[in-house]
């Protein structure tokens, strides 16, 4: 890492090295950044940290090296002794001369700026700049937290020649958190920071060096996104582990791991033994083990012992924050991760039906500020998939979340209230969709069927019930719905007594008319776990479901939605079932919620499951309530 980062500062590489948890990433860094401007290697140091705090924490250290690390003190004086002189009050800057000449020293919490001083009468010629000053002669170092706002626009002005600089070298030490990790839209955020205002902080007219040490803390992360040279090309991406390679003999380590296990687990640990036991058996547990870092360990006999000892304590942070190879995440009984649900995407243009589809349905999930839909197209065996979706308004950017989305319906509808806004992009949602012809891979042109809005949420329950009601297409084509989970200890729709004007279909129904309102209501648990088994299954295998284009990750921001919750298989009153549940952070899940709810339109339309039948209505559930229905309560 150390000739890496002297290789960019020389080259102006972009770079980004991965190391494992623990490696001395923050303690390079910062002595990156006194070596470049103590050589006046770089004229403008920009170290950037995950945090404000860390930022700042990172400069105090750099001060206080040069104030008090001797062998640095003893090397360059020309820094040291103006910097010693401030005796640690910053307020001492303004005035400090040297042979009657200010130094235009700063020392300021956020931002130092070396002195301007005569290089001493015993350094080379060629270690001195042409006007007899010290090479690092207002060479600046600042640092910013990722999120700062002093990130944007850094600027300084040379105080005797007026010219203005921008950083040439930038340091981004380990630019996340274990809580930003987690999330998807700080993951997104904080690429996009990177790829926008550090990049950008680098001057236009020359290459700069930017040099990011950093660890995976999960896949999918933003380290781990930029480390992928693919997706990020501007970045030279380098991984390197704990291990070269992993212990080859499972056995000799299995034995070990049940020593490991009694001897620490006792009131007091016994390390000696465990060291005892490692030293009589080392041949067979080190066969085909490499370490990165062979001196690495704490009491342990080698470093192989305490790689393997990381491993046992939570293999899955072994395998990210010591490997930097993060295997999927998945629960118990999950069986959808990111990556699968972008795979599924299986070349066909946008818009485009595969060959065996019948029906064309969508879903429309409601909110106050932007509306997300999503069109399916389905075959026989329920097979078929994800054609197009989207947003209204439509977005500027690709990955977003509801909270951040740039474009929102106030923007397109100001001065109206909740109501009319959302009213107006209900209509605006049905008016492009309905109106789309979309067409078979063999040319046959098929517009939707079913229309379902999401009529769940609160307040607006009544809102979206009124303008399905009213819209022409009701309630042939529009029609709203309620999603329901139906867990363990509810009653399976199933189990309902037979209502006049009442439809039961798989797993969804269609309750009599109430003060002239129909409405269907899903079992979202049921249906959940059919989409993720479907989504799961390769492509091309029958009742399997995909999605348009070719570039995976093109549905990157959709994936993320799609795996936003998981299932918790619970059992009460003698039924199991999955229970879906938000992930922690209740990340987006809207593109999940519309892809659930297109496909029970699909079922609505007669679309049945492989090996079975969708149940005919009681009564014809489609006709519009009478007077007589209205007058009863649909009852």
């Amino acid at each position: 890492m150390i000739a890496a980062i002297e290789r960019s500062v020389k080259e102006g590489l972009i770079l980004a090295f991965a190391m494992p948890r623990g490696s001395g990433k923050t303690a390079i860094c910062r002595m990156a950044v006194l070596w470049a401007a103590s050589w006046g290697l770089s004229y403008y140091v920009y170290l950037i940290g995950a945090n404000e705090p860390a930022a700042l924490k990172n400069l105090e250290a750099v001060k206080g090296w040069m104030r008090a690390l001797h062998p640095y003190v003893d090397d360059f004086p020309e820094i040291s002794c103006a910097v010693v002189k401030l005796g640690k009050i910053a307020q001492r800057a303004a005035g400090q001369l040297q042979n009657g000449q200010p130094t235009d020293i700063v020392w300021e919490t956020n931002r130092i700026v070396l002195p301007r001083v005569q290089a001493p009468p015993n350094l080379p010629k060629c270690d001195q700049r042409p006007d007899g000053m010290a090479a690092s002669s207002q060479v600046v170092i600042a640092v910013s937290g990722l999120t700062g706002e002093g990130i944007r626009g850094s600027l300084f002005a040379d105080s005797i020649t007026g010219a203005l600089r921008r950083p040439d070298l930038i340091l981004l030490d380990d630019p996340q958190t274990d809580e930003s990790a987690k999330s998807l839209q700080q993951n997104a955020d904080r690429e996009e920071l990177i790829a926008g205002a550090v990049l950008g902080l680098a001057n236009p007219d020359r290459p700069s060096a930017v040099v990011m040490p950093c660890t995976v803390i999960r896949r999918g992360d933003m380290v781990d996104r930029i480390l992928d040279r693919k997706r990020n090309p501007t970045w030279r991406g380098i991984r390197t582990a704990f291990f070269k390679s992993m212990p080859t003999d499972k056995a000799a380590w299995e034995a070990y791991e049940a020593e490991y296990r009694e001897a620490l687990g006792q009131d007091v640990p016994d390390r000696a033994r465990l060291n005892r036991y490692y030293r009589e058996h080392r041949a067979e547990l080190d066969k085909g083990a490499e370490v990165s870092w062979i001196q690495r360990k704490t009491w342990e006999v080698s470093g192989v012992q305490h790689g393997m000892h990381l491993f046992f304590q939570k293999r899955s942070t072994f395998f990210a924050e010591y490997q930097n190879d993060p295997q999927e995440e998945r629960s118990p009984h999950s069986v959808l991760t990111a990556a699968i649900v972008m795979s599924k995407a299986a070349g066909l243009p946008c818009g485009t039906m595969p060959l065996n589809c019948e029906h064309v349905a969508a879903y429309c999930d409601v909110h106050g500020r932007v509306l997300y839909w999503l069109v399916s197209a389905w075959s026989q065996n329920f097979g078929g998939g994800v054609i197009d979706y989207g947003t209204w308004p439509r977005q500027n950017r690709a990955y977003f979340s509801q909270e951040s989305a740039p474009v929102v319906l106030e923007d397109i509808y100001p001065g109206l209230v909740d109501d009319a806004r959302i009213t107006a992009g209900l209509q605006a949602v049905a008016d492009v969709l309905l109106a789309r012809k979309f067409t078979r891979e063999d040319g046959a042109e098929f517009k939707i069927g079913k229309l379902l809005f999401d009529a769940k949420w609160g307040e607006k329950n009544a809102l979206v019930k009124a303008f399905c009601r009213r819209h022409p297409a009701y309630p042939e084509i529009v029609f709203p719905a309620q999603g329901l989970g139906i867990g363990a200890s509810s009653k399976p729709f199933n189990e309902y007594r037979p209502e006049h004007g009442a439809r039961i279909g798989e797993h969804w129904r269609i309750p009599p008319a109430v003060k002239g309102d129909r409405w269907v209501t899903i079992d979202t648990n049921w249906w959940k776990s059919i989409a993720a088994s479907r989504l799961a299954m390769a492509i091309g295998t029958p009742g399997g479901w995909q999605l348009f284009g070719r570039d995976p990750q093109e549905h990157e921001l959709f994936a993320d939605h799609c795996i936003a919750e998981e299932p918790v298989e619970t059992t009460a009153k003698g039924r199991t079932v999955d229970e879906w549940k938000w992930k922690p952070g209740r990340p987006d899940n809207h593109w999940w919620d519309c892809l659930v709810g297109s496909a029970v339109a699909g079922s609505m339309l007669g679309v049945p499951m492989a090996g079975g039948k969708v149940r005919k209505a009681i009564a014809d559930p489609m006709q519009r309530p009478s007077a007589a229905d209205v007058a009863r309560g649909g009852k």
